[in-house]
């Protein structure tokens, strides 16, 4: 079945192994991303001990809505989903347990909108700098992505 080591077989079966391992090594780095992206994320510091804003698109090409439950980073204490709206006039700022994401849609993370609050941030979180963030949805994937910092008036 097997061809002497010397052979083309013997010589190429090292390079398909490597091939097939660093293909499955792929697939499991992009595991449960399944379609979706997240892309001009940024967050804003106004204080450094106060919570900071983190704003991004996050894009579902895939066939199936998927709901947003979380977020963390190393960067922050904790992370939690926020939306803004206005009611009545007044501006209110509540915490929400998930936001779905409809397929082949998308929903913008912005000022007066949908956003993640980085409690408790941590000295990295300054403008300037990058922050990795971690998405995490109902079906167990995540999806992670740099942010770059922003001060208050930055845009």
């Amino acid at each position: 079945m097997f061809e002497a080591a010397g052979s083309s077989l013997g010589k190429a079966l090292p390079v398909i192994f490597a091939a097939g391992l660093m293909s499955a090594m792929a697939a499991q780095a992009f595991a449960g991303t399944d379609g979706l992206s997240l892309s001009d994320g940024w967050m804003r510091i106004v204080v450094a001990s106060r919570p900071a804003a983190g704003y991004f698109i996050l894009r579902n090409k895939g066939s199936a809505e998927r709901k947003l439950v979380g977020a963390s980073s190393p960067g922050c204490g904790m992370m939690m989903l926020h939306r803004s709206k206005a009611e009545n006039g007044v501006d209110k700022m509540m915490s929400v347990k998930a936001i779905t994401v409809p397929a082949h849609g998308s929903i913008r993370f912005a000022p007066g909108g949908y956003h993640i609050m980085c409690m408790q941030p941590k000295a990295i979180v300054k403008p300037g700098h990058s922050v990795p963030v971690t998405l995490s949805f109902g079906d167990g994937s995540t999806l992670t992505a740099d942010f770059t910092v922003r001060g208050a008036i930055s845009k």
